[in-house]
């Protein structure tokens, strides 16, 4: 067996002592140099506390600043951001403020300094007049607030908010956005009143009954319970009230979901239009929305419900030509202004007296685009190819008419098949009486017969300018021939500056409260819906003080297009646009004559 020796080592004791010191050496300078440390912090941020209070904001934040880069996180860190969003706030540095909270929220969103900071965003949105996100914020905070004082100072500051500054839609995004039960009852509550406030009593009571079976024992439910208590069995007009009635094919689900692109886009568009209207102004302006399922039974009911509700002084919509005939049919006998924003049908202005076309109808494209060239291009002798197709020729036919109407003259007119490619012929008689040639109009029936045309123009050499329709905004070929598809200029019911300037705030205005960017389709909501405020401006807003208004030739500027009527009461504005080195650029809105 192995024995185990235990080797004792004794130190005399002046040695221990020795040893003692040596560890003390080692060990104390690290602990003395965090004191030291944390006295220099203390000492910095109780001086930047003081020059904040003496309003010396600039020293104040030097050293807050400090703290926070320079130093390793520590007992004055989440103070120092605090003090230094406050300082951005007070000197309207809005975008440095946002971006620190930001970083402070995403860092440490459970310090004790989380609930003011976020009172700081809804100030900064509140102050920017951006007040959806300003309720966004807030319903975050009244989500994940520990704090009952916060929470109840959110909800105040949030319920106005929502009362004054944000519509239905945007408040039913922002209950679609939240997954907390906290607050999800404080916006549905919300919702319900916008509903109402908007005349929509329907789905003012759906979401209140929503509300009511979902969150009983949230704090809003007995509010609930009595809001829903005190609204009318159904829609009883009020008399001071100012209504515009919308009329769209939804096309709902069984969940209630807006199906239809189109309409989802027009209404958004139309919405918006209405919530800056009333944005800060005491009378305010409401929508009342209705389906029609694309069912009769439903127009009629609609027709029945509008004609007795004084309240409603103008109508929005439908959008598709057939919708609008039966619409017009059911409300013949109903004195009220009917305005759809897309319907082109030509002989829907000649079934009521009260409907407005804010797309130009086909006939009344071909004669714009008759005026332009006459009047602005000062053109006199003109030659016509088109498809027998589609409405090509109908706006073949309405430009002839009016350009020899206004004294031009129509030397050749040509048809052909499209997508048959067969072009070889018409081309070449146009190119036989070309010396007097001046320019030729060509409304397409499908893009898929530009690159041929424009190849059989090159091939005759008839190197002049081509008037055209909307459908060239979508052809393709133009490399054809660079030097003639300069040369291409066109009508078209819409067209968007992406680049400008004011769109782009718009877009961004737009895309901050709903979500989506606007488009084609927003555009024909906002602008019908824009023109419909500005006519109801600095007048008794009965219906037939709307109408007369709205014939007067009051002229509306849109982002898609202007718009403006006479007693034809077809828009009498359409987009001039030209194609130049791979580039579509607008040359004008141009008004039509009389």
């Amino acid at each position: 067996m192995h024995k185990i020796f235990l080797l004792k080592i004794q130190f005399p004791m002046h040695k221990i002592l020795s040893l003692a010191i040596v560890f003390s050496f080692i060990i104390s300078p690290v602990s003395l140099s965090q004191d030291l440390k944390g006295n220099e912090i203390k000492r910095q941020f109780n001086l930047a506390v003081n020059l904040y209070n003496a309003n010396s904001y600039y020293q104040a934040h030097s050293i807050f600043n400090k703290i926070i880069d320079d130093y390793e996180l520590n007992s004055r860190t989440t103070a120092s951001y605090f003090f230094s969003s406050k300082i951005y706030l007070e000197q309207e540095r809005y975008n440095e403020a946002e971006s620190l909270i930001t970083k402070f929220l995403e860092r440490y969103s459970s310090s004790s300094y989380a609930d003011e900071m976020r009172m700081m965003y809804v100030k900064i949105n509140l102050q920017q007049e951006d007040y959806y996100d300003a309720l966004m914020e807030l319903g975050f905070l009244i989500d994940r607030t520990n704090s009952e004082n916060y929470r109840d100072r959110a909800k105040i500051i949030g319920e106005k908010v929502a009362y004054y500054y944000l519509n239905s839609t945007q408040l039913e995004q922002l209950y679609e956005s939240f997954t907390g039960s906290i607050v999800k009852p404080f916006l549905l509550l919300h919702l319900g009143k916008a509903f109402y406030k908007e005349g929509d009593l329907l789905n003012a009571k759906k979401s209140l009954s929503e509300l009511i079976k979902n969150y009983s024992t949230s704090e809003e439910y007995s509010k609930a319970v009595d809001y829903y208590g005190s609204l009318p069995d159904q829609n009883i007009p009020n008399s001071s009230a100012i209504l515009i009635g919308v009329i769209l094919p939804l096309q709902r689900s069984s969940t209630g979901q807006i199906t239809s692109t189109a309409s989802l886009e027009i209404l958004e568009g139309i919405k918006f239009a209405l919530s800056e209207f009333n944005l800060g102004r005491e009378e305010k302006i409401g929508l009342v929305l209705r389906d029609t399922k694309n069912d009769l039974d439903e127009i009629k009911r609609i027709k029945n419900e509008f004609a007795n509700n004084s309240a409603i002084k103008v109508i929005l919509g439908p959008i598709f030509s057939n919708e609008v005939r039966s619409i017009l049919n059911e409300f013949i006998d109903v004195n009220i202004s009917i305005i759809s924003p897309t319907a082109t049908d030509d002989d829907l202005t000649s079934i009521s007296d009260n409907f407005f076309q804010a797309n130009p109808s086909f006939s009344q494209r071909g004669r714009i685009m008759a005026q332009y060239v006459y009047f602005v291009e000062n053109k006199r002798n003109i030659s016509i190819l088109n498809a027998i197709e589609g409405y090509s020729p109908l706006l073949a036919a309405t430009f002839a008419a009016e350009f020899e109407r206004l004294g031009g003259q129509i030397l050749v007119r040509e048809t052909y098949s499209s997508k048959s490619f067969q072009l070889d012929d018409p081309v070449l008689r146009i190119a036989a009486d070309a010396t007097e040639l001046e320019g030729i109009y060509i409304p397409l029936a499908d893009k898929i017969d530009a690159p041929v045309i424009l190849s059989q123009l090159v091939q005759n050499e008839l190197n002049l300018t081509i008037y055209g329709n909307q459908d060239w905004l979508i052809a393709k070929g133009f490399e054809t021939s660079t030097e003639l598809s300069n040369k291409i200029t066109f009508s078209s019911d819409y067209f968007i500056e992406f680049d400008s300037d004011d769109f782009q705030i718009f877009n961004e205005r737009f895309s901050n409260i709903t979500g989506r960017d606007v488009n084609r389709n927003v555009l024909y909501g906002y602008d019908t819906a824009k023109y419909l405020l500005t006519v109801m401006r600095n007048i008794n807003k009965n219906r037939l003080n709307i109408r007369n208004k709205m014939i007067s030739g009051l002229t509306s500027a849109g982002y898609h297009n202007n718009l403006a009527f006479n007693e034809t009461r077809i828009n009498r504005f359409l987009n001039i646009v030209r194609y130049k080195d791979g580039v579509f650029q607008l040359v004008d809105k141009f008004r039509s004559g009389n």
